[in-house]
């Protein structure tokens, strides 16, 4: 709130911008002719100025005492019979001392029972009139001042509702104006705040908590500015009476505290205080909202909330918060700043609305600034103080309030009923101000307030038959006890109210029992109900009507855990549901069976089963307001009617699926009726396993095994059989039809096309899958045989569609030889694509047909690995060898248009092989023509036919470069075909072709072919020896063993001199007519060319033996060091027959590297280094490497032709050896093997 000053004194405006105006006694009271405060007539009565309507009780006594004729006129209008009436019944209730009970007891015992309760109900009516007519006489705050709801009209509609005689009306006022309120209390709840930033000083945001005390007159100084002071003096303020000794004064238990909120500018405390009024007019309330963490960081004296000078609930802390509170109470009175404080709100208890307010105030600065340090949202009233001495005397429980409802409930009622019009759903303003007002001043919670009238309006419903008269009225009534109801159950941290249940238990059990009262009269009262099942949005908003408040009371959270209110209601409903589907489900059922004139009735039948079992599922599919109704009365609606139905429905299926079975065994020869059987049972079998479905969901888990239908898959065992037939069948008469119309290109993407044969054989395909999903056995066995079969049909059907695309081909001629120019047309690419288009679906079937779960459950069902591996190597088999076969047509037809174009490919090819070698930019137009086929491969075949393709083409290309490659050219010729070979490598590494594809076997054997023969005729004798000293395998044919040593010596300028020692030779051929053989061993260094001035040197004959022994060793100086590391370099010992006529025949050899000689020293020779045996070997002719091409080069090459022409006398002349093979040689040839 703002605190203004307007003539000396405080004007109070809230943030509502509801200005309550102050009081000014110093200007004298105006008579005027309206209706008094009290509602008496046109009695003259005093108005403020400035004070509409009087705020309290002892302003209001005052006004009155200060006019003496308005008592002496109510004594002249109430006559002497009836003030003596009343005056001996109030002597004789307060000076007899019988209590309330004892005079009931009395009068019990001596009027009969109706009597009794007449001159009851007179007692306790007249006592809460007198409740009612004094908390309007005495409101705790300031009154409304709407026209209306002023108290002097309430009073004068009480009066009307309790039907109240004139006289005994204003007798009843006058008694009770000096009935003043005796002990008061504020009903504090500080709820949140907002806005509250940074104190001065301080970086972050602070700890709010806030405190709050009444402060009352006794206590206020003279001396305080006048901004902090009360609207009135004490001197004009009315005569102050004593404190008692229950009241609080400041110095004890009138200060608390609410619970500290860490670091926030936007708290929410929501605590509730009780704080003793001492004076109405006077006191006021004061809420400091403070720092704790400045506090905890101050001097010391405040220690926050740390629970040792906490007192009770609400926080209420002594001696450091009292003198806290002082401290700054003085310090704000004097505007000086505490550093611990955002500021203050006051409020005078007299500006406090008699109906409570709940509203934001502004917080103010202790130092007087003007501008609000923050919000603090309060919610204020004023009632009874429940614990005081006067309790008894002032107090109301929810019993009267109930009673008072229960008058005012009836007069409204009758009001209707006399005007012919329904109840309205609420009370009107001023029936409800007078509750309301009733309910506050003492204490009477919310709950317990809408309880009690839901309460009123069924006991009114229950005792009168016009039951639609109060319908709208009760609704709406259980509408707000729920809303409350609901508030209440609610975290108290995120309710604007908090609301108690100790005032409500009462009410709440009043109202369990009215509400049975009510169920039971409605169940009673019920006239026929509506047809239950099917479920019609009709039949159940008629249900609705008739239950809906029953509904509505039993879903409320009042009732005990075991009370069962519905029972009798519950039941009638049930057996007219139970009746109702046995009805229903009995005509449906007798309808199938009326087929009696056609040959096979299981057709007919089957179809109308299908039909009702889709209808019955329809009906049992979850409706949220059928099951929503049905819950509130306690049947689980779905659940029965499942039941009820598979009752009903279960044996019909199973009976004539079993005649279905006869049916198709009896006609399995007849594809059409196998097929249009299989496909009606189908049709049935998923129906049913939807309904199997709905009804499994509708029930609990532990009541499947009380349904037939759990077994349904079993019926349907033989049926299997025949599906996966009619899928075979329908697949192959759709690709059939997919090929004949096969004429339009359907475009899939911007990039890959296909026609409508791959589209119509993948759709049936998935059509399969997808129905098969969809029957879903559950039994492993028939689960996997249905699973093999599917995966077999699909396979023969991606089988069948490739061989017929080939066997279009051919008879459009597409494999014919033809000569012309071959270019790669779109039609080609589509076709290849539908091919590998169907192929591809393959690989989705262990997905598709969930291969891992079929093998799961076989495995399970005999408890073996084996089983389940076994059937996934079974399903595996029948793909990949598909898989296989359409990749083979697919790789035909890939060939055969690589074959097409091979002609150009060659024709291309000549101008660099043959025509123009030299050229770097001869291979150009191959490429050309390359690319103008490859851009449409590229861009019509799908990704994962390009790169096959593309390798198919390119191991054409490089089969014809093999072919044309020149043979016996120079190096330069072969150096320029490498650059070729390399221009195109990169051209189809760049087209997509991978590496290690590129990189074939043919491939790396035409550039070895190439390498070869870009070396020099040196490099090439080089390789050719060392291909011969490398070669250690062991000889087809033994030609024995030759003992050697070799050693060189280094010799000055970087030589060395090579000794070779020649000791013997052992089990060497036999070539002379004799079987014996003359043996010498011809030693040299090769190659020529590199060791030209070195001549070979000769062992001596030894004649006529096989195992001669020589003893021969040969020098070879002056060689360079750098041979011994040279790759090729050799010693060649040349094993010969010498004949004493014609030329010696050649009986084996011996290879050493160089690199394998050992180096002695000065003082050693060659004896001192090991023996060495080696085998004596005949080379063969090489058909390929170094020496085919020194072969070749013979024509240009005179070093190639001498070196081939030496070696040719070795190669070529091989005398037969005329001994017998010994025991040596039988065993190398046996490690050997046969010759091939």
């Amino acid at each position: 709130m703002d605190v203004e000053v307007s003539r000396g004194r405080p004007l109070i405006t809230h943030s509502h911008s509801v200005p309550v105006y102050p009081v000014d006694f110093n200007e004298p009271p105006t008579p005027t002719t309206e209706t008094c405060l009290c509602g008496i007539g046109s009695l003259p009565s005093v108005r403020s100025r400035s004070l509409p309507v009087s705020p309290s009780d002892s302003l209001l006594s005052e006004h009155f005492s200060n006019n003496r004729g308005l008592f002496s006129k109510f004594r002249r209008r109430l006559s002497e019979k009836r003030r003596s009436l009343f005056s001996k019944r109030r002597k004789s209730s307060q000076d007899s001392g019988y209590q309330l009970d004892v005079l009931f007891d009395d009068i019990g015992r001596r009027l009969s029972n109706s009597s009794r309760d007449s001159v009851l109900e007179e007692f306790q009516n007249e006592n809460i009139y007198r409740g009612l007519l004094r908390s309007l006489l005495h409101p705790l705050g300031a009154p409304d001042k709407t026209i209306g709801l002023r108290p002097g009209d309430l009073v004068d509609h009480l009066r009307e509702v309790f039907e109240v005689d004139q006289d005994e009306h204003e007798f009843f006022i006058k008694e009770e104006l000096a009935n003043k309120p005796r002990c008061l209390q504020a009903n504090i709840t500080v709820l949140e705040g907002d806005g509250l930033k940074q104190l001065e000083g301080s970086k972050e945001l602070g700890d709010p908590y806030c405190l709050v005390s009444i402060v009352h007159h006794q206590q206020r100084s003279l001396k305080v500015s006048p901004k902090s002071s009360p609207r009135n003096s004490p001197k004009m303020s009315p005569r102050s009476r004593k404190i008692s000794g229950s009241q609080l004064s400041t110095e004890q238990d009138d200060v608390l505290r609410t619970a500290a909120v860490k670091q926030s500018a936007t708290p929410h405390w929501n605590d509730e205080f009780q704080l003793l009024i001492d004076e109405l007019l006077m006191d006021e309330i004061h809420v400091y909202v403070c720092d704790q963490e400045v506090e905890n960081n101050g001097d010391g004296k405040h220690h926050g909330n740390d629970g040792k000078h906490q007192t009770d609930k609400h926080h209420g802390i002594k001696h450091n918060v009292t003198n806290l509170f002082r401290l700054i109470r003085q310090m704000a009175d004097h505007n000086k700043h505490h550093d611990g404080c955002w500021g203050r709100i006051v409020i005078p208890i007299r500006d406090i609305p008699a109906h409570g307010c709940d509203w934001w105030w502004d917080i103010h600065p202790l130092s007087g600034k003007s501008k609000p340090a923050g919000r603090i949202r309060l919610k204020l009233d004023i009632s009874h103080r429940m614990e005081s001495e006067f309790e008894d005397d002032e107090c109301f429980s929810v019993e009267d309030y109930y009673q008072a409802t229960q008058q005012i409930y009836e007069h409204t009622a009758k009001s209707a009923k006399d005007s012919g019009t329904p109840m309205e759903p609420h009370l009107s303003a001023k029936e409800r101000r007078i509750l309301d007002s009733f309910a506050i001043s003492h204490k009477i919670g919310k709950l317990s307030q809408a309880v009690v009238h839901v309460i009123v309006l069924l006991e009114w419903t229950t005792t009168n038959e016009d039951l639609v008269h109060t319908d709208h009225a009760l609704t709406t009534a259980i509408h707000d006890l729920q809303m409350t109801w609901v508030t209440q159950q609610l975290d108290v941290s995120t309710v604007t109210q908090k609301m108690p249940l100790t005032d409500a238990e009462v009410a709440i059990s009043m109202y369990r029992k009215a509400a049975t009262r009510y169920i039971a009269w409605v169940s009673d009262h019920l006239e026929e109900l509506p047809v239950l099942f099917p479920p019609s949005l009709d039949n159940i908003n008629i249900l609705k009507a008739k239950l809906g408040i029953v509904i509505q009371l039993v879903e409320l959270d009042l009732w005990e855990t075991k009370s069962a209110p519905l029972n009798n209601l519950t039941a009638k409903v049930l057996s007219k549901l139970q009746d109702d589907v046995d009805e229903w489900m009995d005509i449906k059922v007798a309808a199938i069976k009326k087929h009696d004139l056609v040959k096979d009735t299981v057709i007919p039948e089957l179809t109308a089963l299908g039909e009702l079992v889709n209808h019955v599922s329809s009906h049992l599919n979850s409706m949220g307001v059928v099951k929503t109704l049905f819950t509130a009365l306690g049947i689980v609606y779905y659940r029965m009617v499942s039941f009820a139905v598979e009752k009903k429905i279960s044996p019909v299926m199973k009976e004539l699926m079993m005649e279905m079975d006869r049916y198709q065994r009896r006609y399995h020869n007849f594809a059409v009726n196998v097929t249009a059987s299989s496909r009606l049972s189908l049709r049935v079998y998923f129906a049913v396993r939807r309904f199997y479905n709905i009804i499994r969901d509708n029930i609990s888990r532990r009541d499947v095994f009380r349904l037939s239908i759990s077994h349904y898959q079993q019926w349907y065992q033989e049926a299997l059989v025949f599906w996966v037939q009619t899928f075979r069948t329908e697949c192959t008469n759709r690709i059939e039809r997919a090929l004949e119309i096969d004429k339009d290109v359907v475009v899939v993407t911007s990039l890959v096309k296909f026609s409508n044969s791959s589209v119509d054989v993948l759709s049936c395909f998935a059509k399969i899958t997808e129905e098969w999903r969809q029957i879903d056995f559950h039994d492993p066995d028939s689960a996997l045989m249905g699973v093999t079969k599917i995966t077999d049909l699909i396979c023969d059907g991606a089988r069948m569609y490739g061989e017929k695309i080939h066997s279009m081909l051919e008879r459009n001629g597409y494999y014919d030889d033809s000569l012309e120019q071959f270019d790669v047309t779109e039609r080609l690419c589509i076709t290849l694509n539908n091919i590998e288009h169907v192929r591809q679906y393959l690989t989705e079937l262990p997905q598709l047909l969930d291969w891992d779960s079929v093998v799961m459950l076989i495995s399970t069902r005999y408890e073996n690995d084996d089983v389940g591996n076994q059937a996934q190597t079974t399903l595996r088999r029948l793909m990949d060898t598909a898989n296989k076969e359409i990749i083979l047509k697919s790789s035909l037809l890939l060939q055969q248009i690589t074959e097409k174009m091979k002609v150009d490919i060659a024709r291309y090819m000549e101008v660099f092989t043959i025509q123009h070698p030299e050229k770097p930019s001869s291979v150009d137009q191959l490429i050309g023509y390359l690319s103008t086929n490859l851009k449409t491969l590229h861009d019509r075949l799908m990704s994962s036919i390009f790169p096959r393709m593309i390798l198919q083409l390119w191991d054409t290309i490089v089969s014809l470069l093999d072919q044309q490659l020149q043979v016996g050219k120079r190096p330069e010729y072969y150096i320029q075909m490498k650059q070729h070979v390399r221009a195109l490598t990169s051209y189809f590494v760049r087209g997509g072709c991978d590496d290690d594809k590129i990189d074939s076997v043919h491939f790396e054997s035409l550039k070895h072919r190439i390498d070869t023969n870009c070396m020099s005729t040196e490099d090439l004798m080089l390789a050719y020896l060392k291909s011969l000293a490398d070669d250690m395998e062991t000889p087809v044919e033994y030609f024995g063993h030759l003992a050697i040593k070799t050693a060189y010596l280094e010799e000055t300028r970087g030589n060395i001199t090579l000794f070779v020692k020649v000791i013997r030779a052992t089990d060497l051929p036999g070539l002379d007519p004799s079987g014996l053989s003359d043996p010498y061993v011809v030693t040299s260094v090769l190659p020529q060319t590199m060791f030209g001035e070195h001549k070979t040197q000769k062992t001596r004959v030894v004649e006529k033996t096989l195992n001669p022994v020589f003893n021969a060793t040969f020098q070879f100086p002056n060689i360079p060091q750098e041979y011994l590391n040279t790759k090729g370099a050799v010693i060649l010992l040349s094993v010969m027959d010498h004949d004493h006529f014609g030329q010696d025949d050649y009986a084996g050899e011996v290879v050493l590297h160089l690199s394998g000689v050992e180096r002695i020293n000065m003082s050693e020779t060659v004896d001192a280094k090991p023996v060495v045996m080696m085998a004596v070997k005949r080379s063969v002719t090489p058909t390929h490497g170094p020496y085919k091409v020194l072969t070749e080069r013979i024509p240009w090459d005179r070093s190639a032709k001498h070196y081939v022409t030496e070696r040719k006398r070795f190669l070529d002349v091989k005398t037969v050896r005329t001994d017998q093979p010994s025991k040596m040689s039988s065993f190398f040839s046996f490690l050997k093997g046969p010759k091939t």
